[in-house]
């Protein structure tokens, strides 16, 4: 008879949050260890991460109120701007933590350190942070640092529009955030001089209000994802940060850190009723394979035509390393053989 599940949930951003959610949903005993980080400025939720989301926390209204962003308009390599519909909500890393911590359910949450004294003896620990003591090295795929800085736009400017634009050394992506102002961010070189290459994004910008720090912005993945229990340890998964970091001009890292979470809690209880845990273990990291895959892909799709300086040459050999790597990934099962129904993980019936 399998032991009574428990879990350790290592985190304290949006992945940790719906796995506290998602446990407590299931009656699954769990301790959290959050840690301060920093945040990041501006966050931009896609119809389909909204959505995950609302279904988790069980709350509808849990994203009202926010920033829409109508139009995405993009110029990219010696193309023609183009406009494109988008229905994304903006909203800081901050607040949108604060509204899910209203919405989470209470539970258990010990203070910082490993909480190797809080007489919770785990059959699963969740790494849902990379900053944490626990978190697998990452492997990286290119180093771009990009900047972020609030900026205040133009009478002219469309506060309901996101802009992607691709400069000579670099790329800008104005995300408003409602009224008159903007977060700007910048990768390639300093905010200044990326600007003053600019054709589309520079008229829609008055000033630089504050510079809000830099972030890596290039994509990255942990060396180990999962792993069993072994000698009394508790079985390990990765998820959030602690597990894939995307760019955030090709990818919704927000939407794969819920993908993930609720993966992750469906593997953990789905192991209490298996006998050999190994192919649930392989089926976790196929489906984050799969989606860094997709993601690299997608990478490739826009920094193979952003430019042809150095700097877009560089990325764009970072990216081709990464899904060479991503070739030479095996597993002895198939993806598929198992399928989350709601929020629990079934084998699949072919």
């Amino acid at each position: 008879m399998a032991p009574a599940l428990s879990v350790r949930i290592k985190g304290g951003g949006v992945a940790a949050a719906c796995c506290q959610t998602l446990l407590t949903q299931a009656n699954v005993a769990f301790r959290r260890e959050p840690a301060p980080r920093p945040k990041v400025p501006a966050v931009m939720l896609s119809p389909a991460t909204q959505s995950l989301l609302t279904d988790v926390f069980g709350r509808r209204d849990l994203l009202d109120g926010l920033h829409l962003v109508r139009r995405r308009m993009v110029t990219w390599g010696s193309g023609d701007l183009v406009a494109l519909p988008h229905s994304a909500v903006v909203v800081s890393e901050e607040e949108l933590l604060l509204r899910l911590a209203a919405a989470t359910p209470a539970g258990e949450v010990i203070g910082e350190g490993d909480g190797s004294s809080d007489g919770l003896t785990a059959t699963w620990t969740i790494q849902a942070s990379g900053s944490m003591s626990g978190a697998a090295p990452l492997r990286d795929f290119g180093s771009r640092p990009a900047t972020a800085a609030q900026v205040k736009l133009t009478a002219a400017a469309d506060s309901q529009a996101c802009s992607m634009e691709a400069v000579t050394d670099g790329w800008l992506f104005l995300v408003p955030s409602g009224g008159e102002t903007a977060w700007l961010l910048a990768a390639g070189g300093p905010v200044e001089t990326l600007l003053s290459q600019s054709r589309q994004i520079s008229p829609q910008i008055d000033r630089v209000i504050a510079n809000g720090g830099s972030f890596p912005s290039h994509p990255r993945i942990a060396e180990s994802l999962c792993a069993a229990g072994d000698g009394g340890a508790p079985g390990f998964l990765a998820c959030g940060s602690a597990a894939i970091a995307f760019d955030p001009l090709c990818g919704d890292g927000t939407g794969h850190a819920v993908r993930e979470a609720i993966l992750a809690c469906a593997i953990a209880r789905a192991q209490q009723l298996q006998t050999a845990p190994d192919d649930l273990l392989w089926e976790y990291r196929l489906r984050l394979w799969s989606g860094f895959k997709r993601h690299l892909e997608h990478c490739h799709e826009f920094y193979s035509t952003g430019g042809s300086s150095d700097w877009w040459k560089a990325q764009c050999a970072a990216i081709e390393e990464g899904l060479r790597w991503m070739a030479t990934q095996r597993s002895p099962i198939p993806l598929g053989r198992y399928r989350l129904n709601g929020f629990s993980l079934e084998r699949s019936a072919t």
